[in-house]
């Protein structure tokens, strides 16, 4: 046979076939054709794109020389435009087949006839097999009649009945398998469109999907309305071959209302001149949509509504050239499940840009109030000198024993003042967002040991017991040095000041899986449930009368908490009111390289080598 092409000489398209039972009927009809019409071969070619590929034949070597090959659709079309026309049967002979399909022929050794209607072996017969549109689709073949002799009138008339049969199998046969194609494209583009449900814009969302879901439809274009929170819209659109955007305010008031009605609905509409009328579409309105359609190159759209819920959130368009072929059940059904998807992207897009508006507003309120705090800090930080200054020029053994207690009370005014200002500028700096965080290896062992150094006075004031247990190697982690030396500082100061006189104070330092803790455990007041649930809020203190008795700030803690976020740890509260607290700071491990010189403190024997122990709020 000569109708097939060789494997080399033609690019796979390798599609599949939709069924078994599909390629079955096919595989009868060729067997029918070869047996009862009396030919030694038969075969059948569907077209592919630019090609025609054997897929079932008959007869000694066909399956295993021909099935399978291919022949580029202009060498087809060239040989039957030189055939004569035998009803439905194209014939060539063999003096006017061309070069160019011999090279891409399969001939068969064969004999010959001495007769005027003997076949010759390069004669071609075949059945072209047009759709509805006149397209060539396919092709029935035949070979090797067995009398040797091209057909008769009874022959012709068999083989005419099965060029009937070979169009309506064939047809059927490329319309199961773009079917089958359209499933499986359809599948893969609700595939695609729930991946990219996690980019953060629409327009992200679009890009990342788009060419699958138009492929999958076999639409031209595509273009999707997103409905904003405050009434407005968003419109993308996606063309093959073109970057033109329509202007679709045109039509907008069209739309707009039909999508959240379909939606209600889950409806899908088809919108075509042969299909202008649609539920809830004036036919005034449907002219104009048409007419715009039109315009822009369209002559069919499907309209597929999105949403999440109840909620419409705009729509996607499919848009065709022509009303062929029609919009399937099948990928209506489809569109509306990723017209589902899509409204679940959009309502994700919103709550991102939400959470972002958000962010960047708090981001600015956070700016200001770092801005307002430095300002007032460091506008209080100079009076407060002067009347410090002053202060300590008027003490003087010449004041009466009145005006000593008026300057000492001063005197303690100013010095909580400075306080409250200096832990005022310590939380807007570890909380100013424009700050960088640049870590370093900080070797938290010998951290502990300089905060107990410094707090080691105020705790042999009160005779209190204050015990150290650091292993004997640096524990590393990456932080700022300065930041978790405030950190325990502060910790360990809250343990002395809420602790009794005599009252022991328990430091600890150990590395378990990955992470470091460091707690600090004290017998001293202890924290109520209620008061432990707001004790990391700025200018909290607690509500015990024992603790507010004692100064502080109220920023003790607060700042203690946010260095904690900002080394990436936690802070774990245990207390119990009238028993004790313990504290626990667990931070991420650090690396083992270089580590810091061992300057630890020479302690004498009996001091309080850490002090280190949460109570309530200072």
């Amino acid at each position: 046979m000569h109708t097939t092409a060789t494997n080399d000489h033609a690019s796979a398209t390798d599609q599949p076939w939709s069924d078994e039972q599909t390629r079955q009927h096919l595989q009868v009809l060729v067997e029918g054709v070869a047996v009862l019409a009396g030919f030694e071969q038969s075969a059948i070619s569907l077209r592919r794109g630019d090609e025609f590929e054997v897929v079932a034949g008959a007869g000694e070597g066909v399956v295993e020389n021909i099935v399978g090959r291919r022949l580029p659709h202009h060498v087809v079309e060239g040989e039957l435009a030189k055939a004569d026309h035998w009803d439905a049967w194209r014939f060539v002979p063999h003096d006017r087949v061309g070069d160019e399909v011999l090279e891409y022929s399969h001939v068969p050794a064969a004999g010959e006839l001495d007769a005027p209607d003997a076949w010759h072996p390069l004669d071609l017969l075949t059945a072209p097999v047009y759709d509805d549109d006149g397209v060539l689709r396919g092709l029935l073949s035949v070979d090797g009649p067995r009398d040797g002799r091209r057909p008769g009138a009874d022959q012709l008339a068999l083989l005419q009945k099965y060029a009937g049969l070979a169009r309506t199998s064939v047809l059927l046969a490329l319309e199961r398998e773009d079917l089958s194609r359209r499933v499986r494209l359809a599948d893969e583009a609700r595939q695609i469109v729930r991946r990219a449900l996690g980019e953060p814009t629409l327009d992200q969302v679009l890009a990342a999907c788009r060419s699958a879901v138009t492929e999958c439809f076999g639409a031209v274009g595509m273009w999707l309305t997103a409905f904003d929170e405050d009434g407005g819209d968003t419109t993308a659109w996606y063309a093959v071959g073109t970057d033109a955007q329509p202007v679709f305010s045109d039509i907008d008031d069209v739309v707009l209302r039909l999508a959240h009605r379909y939606w209600a609905d889950q409806h899908v509409a088809h919108f075509s001149r042969a299909r202008s009328t649609q539920p809830g579409l004036p036919s005034a309105d449907a002219e104009r949509l048409l007419t715009f359609l039109e315009g822009i190159g369209v002559g069919s759209v499907l309209f597929v509504p999105m949403g999440a819920g109840p909620q419409c959130l705009g729509f996607l368009a499919l848009s065709r050239v022509s009303d062929t072929p029609a919009w399937t059940d099948m990928e209506k059904e489809a569109a509306l499940d990723i017209g589902r998807d899509l409204g679940h992207a959009v309502a994700n897009a919103r709550a991102l840009d939400a959470e972002r508006a958000l962010v960047e507003e708090l981001r600015r309120l956070d700016g200001y109030r770092v801005s307002l705090v430095n300002t007032l800090a460091h506008e209080l930080r100079t009076p407060l000198f002067s009347i410090s200054a002053n202060l300590e020029l008027v003490e003087s053994d010449q004041l009466g024993e009145e005006d000593r207690r008026c300057v000492a009370a001063a005197v303690r005014g100013t010095t909580r003042m400075r306080s409250v200002v200096d832990d005022l500028l310590t939380m807007a700096a570890i909380a100013d967002p424009q700050r960088e965080f640049v870590p370093e290896q900080v070797d938290l062992r010998q951290v502990l040991l300089e905060v107990a150094e410094e707090c080691q006075p105020a705790a042999q004031a009160r005779s209190q017991n204050c015990r150290l247990d650091v292993p004997e190697t640096p524990v590393l982690v990456a932080g700022r040095p300065e930041e978790l030396h405030r950190m325990f500082s502060n910790l360990s100061s809250n343990a002395i000041k809420y602790s009794d006189d005599g009252a022991d104070i328990d430091v600890r330092l150990v590395e378990d899986s990955g992470e470091v803790r460091i707690s600090v455990t004290d017998s001293g007041l202890g924290i109520s449930e209620e008061d432990q649930a707001r004790l990391f809020q700025e200018f909290f203190r607690s509500t015990n009368p024992d603790a507010t008795s004692r100064p502080g700030t109220g920023l003790g803690l607060a700042i203690v908490e946010r260095i904690v976020r900002r080394h990436s740890g936690r802070i774990d509260i245990e207390s119990k009111l009238g028993i004790g607290t313990t504290m626990t700071v667990v931070l991420p491990r650090g690396t083992d390289t270089d580590v810091l010189a061992d300057d630890t403190p020479d302690l004498a024997a009996g001091t309080p080598e850490t002090v280190t122990e949460p109570a309530p709020a200072s």
